[in-house]
């Protein structure tokens, strides 16, 4: 039941017989010297919490008749290397393997559905996943700080991907997002410093903040006609990013969008845009030359500031346009078309 041996900090094994079906909330939560134990076959659900912080237990077995995997199960089992997840479980709560940084491989079966929020959170042994075709989104923050991990393939069925969902993947270096997917979350990918290319579908419509910052080795994005904003910091601190086209569609740049882009050498502003956010393009020192179209009437604080080599084109006229103090400041040259 319940919290039944919750913090029972000495114990170190026990046997559960073949009468007991469910494994309670919190029932071995805390159990920190448990280094094994039995589940049997007749348990069909493992509760909420169910083994926190049992931080010596190694491996463990699921039953088959098991169908779900209750948030935070086994959050902090830091010493947890291997765990098999049966045919039956169709969904994999928030937190379930949270943090159990020794586990270096894990194989999900193809009956989940959904990965609840922060589901491998931390697990930064965690070198090789794969995710089944009928998982139909991916929570926020499932891979944060999964260092180890190189490569991921999302399934056909996926929507969306969550705030943070791979935030911290440092090793990652591909990943193949595809059709059908329609969002990618705030700070998505964020820290992913080995990511080299991304592709997003044509379904994307919306880009969150800061979704790729600190893309460091990112050298080429294409963005898709459908998406209508660059969120704030989207691609701030991208260095190896040498190129990048905005759809027609996009109305707004967010503040900081660009910032720090040293290698950005060209970039194309389409007719829809109407504002450039604070700070979008500090720093982009190999930007050489950028055409702002006559719907652009707001032009925020510093947002070419450092732009060493670059000459804009405005095609307006000052009086139409807000224009913040050190916007332009180090660029080499400012023309406006209209008077």
């Amino acid at each position: 039941g319940k919290e039944a041996f919750k913090y029972c900090s000495r114990l170190t094994s026990i046997n559960i017989p073949k009468s007991v079906t469910s494994i309670g909330k919190s029932a071995f939560s805390g159990c920190e010297r448990l280094t094994g134990i039995n589940i049997p076959e007749s348990v069909t659900s493992i509760g909420e919490g169910a083994f926190y912080e049992c931080r010596r237990l190694t491996s463990i077995y699921i039953p088959e008749g098991v169908t779900s995997i209750g948030e935070f199960a086994f959050l902090n089992c830091s010493s947890l290397t291997s765990i098999k997840i049966p045919k039956g479980v169709t969904s994999i709560g928030g937190g379930a393997l949270g943090n159990c940084h020794s586990l270096t491989s894990i194989k999900i079966p193809k009956g989940v559905t959904s990965i609840g929020y922060e589901a491998f959170w931390g697990c930064y042994s965690l070198n090789s996943i794969k995710i089944p075709e009928g998982v139909t989104s991916i929570g926020g923050s499932t891979f944060e700080g999964c260092s180890s991990l190189t490569s991921i393939k999302i399934p056909k069925g996926v929507t969306s991907i969550g705030n943070w969902a791979f935030y911290g993947c440092r090793g990652l270096t591909s990943i193949k997002i595809p059709e059908g997917v329609t969002s990618i979350g705030h700070w998505a990918f964020e820290g992913c410093s080995s990511l080299t290319s991304i592709n997003i579908p044509e379904g994307v419509t919306s880009i969150g903040l800061s979704a790729f910052k600190e893309c460091s080795s990112l050298t080429s994005i294409k963005i898709p006609e459908g998406v209508t904003s660059i969120g704030e910091w989207a691609f701030y601190g991208c260095s190896s990013l040498t190129n990048i086209k905005i759809p027609e569609g996009v109305t707004s740049i967010g503040q900081e969008a660009f910032y720090g882009c040293e290698s950005l050498t060209s970039i194309k502003i389409p007719e829809g845009v109407t504002s450039i956010g604070y700070k979008a393009f500090y720093g982009c020192s190999s930007l050489t030359s950028i055409k702002l179209p006559e719907g652009v009437t707001s032009i925020k604080k510093w947002a070419f500031e450092g732009c060493s080599n670059l000459d804009i084109v405005i095609d307006n006229s000052k009086k139409n346009v807000e224009v913040g103090i050190f916007a332009f400041d180090g660029c080499k040259s400012v023309k406006w078309l209209k008077d």
